[in-house]
């Protein structure tokens, strides 16, 4: 979904970016590799990805119980 998002905003190369989702409470990161060559509105995308993140997380706040519960 955010990789998704992402790709609709001018600028955003077609392939090289990459968002990992990882942990509990989750997170996510955004990279940039040697096959999205020069991004130059990368500091745009990166606040885009912040946003469309924050969002997800309120959207999908996965609460974890305690396994004594």
């Amino acid at each position: 979904m955010i990789r998704d998002d992402l790709s609709k905003l001018d600028g955003c190369p077609e392939r090289g970016v990459n968002v990992t989702v990882y942990g509990i409470p989750w997170n996510a990161m955004l990279m940039f590799g040697t096959a999205a060559g020069p991004v130059r509105n990368k500091a745009e995308l990166q606040r885009f990805f912040e946003i469309i993140k924050e969002r997800l997380q309120r959207l999908y706040d996965v609460s974890v119980l305690d396994s004594r519960e």
